[in-house]
């Protein structure tokens, strides 16, 4: 058997797992997996794919593309949890195998495969290739119009990378707007400034653009919103007005300069501390010539920090975007350290796996069902087997031991540390009010999408001025919110309560 085969298999054993295993088990709760799950799933009940919306309200803020990709799920297997996060598990896929194609035309099967398990096995990767939310979809388009971008750099015009250029910055604009086509220009523009005056290359915009792939690109990335605009252009206006302001200007998740900084070590876990001795590396070895792809790298990975550094929202989802550009970096310097750098990967490997194990073991003595618990060792367990009964010597141990505890310890927190109360009182409550007609809940202080997923109806908001109105059209209502003053006029009964969400029933006084 070849060594590229056996190295997907090993890699496909651990991946396929650390992506799909519990993929299930959680609710529906997190308000941006939420809003993409809902309104995909009012564009299935409505036949509407065109004006997305969210409780039956016009949703304009974000492009259409995740909701179309969770919408084509639930028409393939149903309305769920799974479906709903089912693009999202494929377009991480989508981007493992894109850097694996990448990495190793350019730098070999054990860089490639190091560079694959540092993109999917770590904190921020397992999480939002998990979730049914836009990030991960984002993050192939960008890649793939980075990779595209780079061959067209190096390799020179061919009709069907400009085109499939110019459609990877369309879709990845229709994924989550603007980024998509910063990134990838502007790190593609400072690596030709910097080729060029390394007289390496005499590079010319033209290489990366042609008719045809500026006209897929238009189309894709804004033919929506052209048509949104001409259907509706005053509501179209506030939509996609308010959408930039809190983005670049007033921010509702507005966070200081440092805040990525502060938070590296968190989201790439465990590989994040790498990035230190991997940059020292650099510096150590900036006489020699290093490869073109890793300067690259280092460009993109640079592009992402301003730009997101210089937007005033910063949330833990957009860090997905230093991923493939960090995996790269670390995929190299994982296969090239030597000395006390290879010393210093060993110390640092060994204090993870300690810490990681030690997890184990008191998770183990605290379960009451330790044969079922004890399953979760599988995880890291059978890649290890795979490759010593394949012999495969392209994937280093310590790095696929890592990756694997990893996962392991990911997914057995998120299946058993995890689960408060909070997150299922959507649902629960949805299966208690089932029969319950009319049924509304709070706007601003709730509109909580979960509730119209888990009731499969939309369970429209309303505020307090409109509850009389209502009461004077028919004889009762039910209502859910967290909590509610008693209306004048209005006989207000608890109905039923689910953690901190109440089902009242609201009727007219005598």
């Amino acid at each position: 058997m070849k060594t590229t085969l056996k190295t997907i298999l090993v890699l496909l054993a651990l991946l396929l797992p650390a992506l799909l295993v519990g993929l299930g088990e959680r609710p529906v709760s997190k308000i941006q997996e939420v809003r993409i799950a809902e309104t995909a799933r009012e564009m299935i009940q409505s036949g509407d794919w065109v004006v997305p919306r969210y409780n039956g309200e016009l949703r304009l803020q974000k492009p259409p593309l995740p909701y179309w990709l969770t919408a084509a799920s639930y028409q393939a297997i149903g309305v769920g949890e799974v479906a709903t996060r089912l693009p999202a598990v494929l377009f991480g896929l989508f981007s493992a195998l894109l850097t694996w194609v990448w990495v190793r035309r350019e730098s070999g099967v054990k860089i490639a495969a190091n560079s694959v398990l540092i993109l999917v096995v770590s904190y921020i990767g397992l999480r939002y290739f998990r979730s049914g939310e836009a990030d991960s979809v984002l993050l192939f388009f960008v890649s793939a119009a980075c990779m595209l971008g780079y061959d067209l750099l190096y390799s020179g015009r061919t009709v069907w990378r400009q085109l499939f250029f110019g459609l990877s910055l369309g879709l990845g604009f229709l994924s989550k707007g603007p980024a998509a086509l910063a990134i990838p220009l502007l790190a593609l523009l400072c690596m030709a400034v910097i080729e060029k005056r390394a007289k390496r290359l005499q590079p010319s915009a033209r290489v990366f653009f042609s008719v045809p792939g500026i006209v897929l690109l238009i189309l894709a990335a804004f033919g929506w919103y052209i048509w949104i605009v001409w259907q509706l252009p005053e509501i179209a206006q506030s939509f996609f007005g308010k959408q930039l302001d809190e983005t670049f200007v007033s921010g509702s998740h507005a966070k200081p300069l440092w805040w990525y900084l502060t938070h590296w070590f968190e989201f790439f876990a465990p590989w994040g501390v790498l990035l230190i001795p991997a940059g020292w590396m650099a510096y150590r070895r900036r006489t020699v010539t290093m490869p073109s792809l890793v300067r690259f790298a280092w460009i993109w990975l640079g592009v992402v920090f301003v730009l997101l550094t210089a937007t005033v929202n910063k949330q833990m989802q957009y860090a997905l975007l230093f991923a493939p550009p960090l995996a790269i970096i670390l995929g190299h310097y994982l296969a090239q350290a030597e000395g006390g750098f290879a010393r210093t990967n060993r110390i640092l490997f060994g204090i993870f796996c300690v810490a990681a194990l030690s997890g184990v073991v008191v998770a183990l003595r605290k379960s009451s069902d330790v044969p079922h618990a004890l399953i979760w060792l599988a995880i890291p367990a059978i890649p290890l087997v795979l490759q010593r009964v394949m012999r495969n010597t392209s994937l280093s141990t310590p790095v696929l031991l890592v990756a694997g505890v990893t996962s392991m310890a990911y997914l057995y927190g998120e299946a058993y540390l995890s689960n408060e109360p909070r997150k299922v009182a959507a649902q629960t409550l949805m299966e208690l009010a089932v029969k319950h007609q009319p049924l509304f809940q709070m706007k601003g202080s709730l509109n909580n999408g979960a509730l119209s997923f888990y009731g499969r109806r939309v369970v429209a908001p309303v505020d307090a001025t409109e509850i009389s109105a209502l009461l004077k059209t028919q004889p009762e209502i039910w209502l859910i919110d967290n909590g509610i003053p008693d209306p004048p006029d209005v006989s207000v009964q608890v109905d039923a309560q689910v953690d901190n969400l109440k089902l009242y029933r609201l009727q007219r006084k005598p």
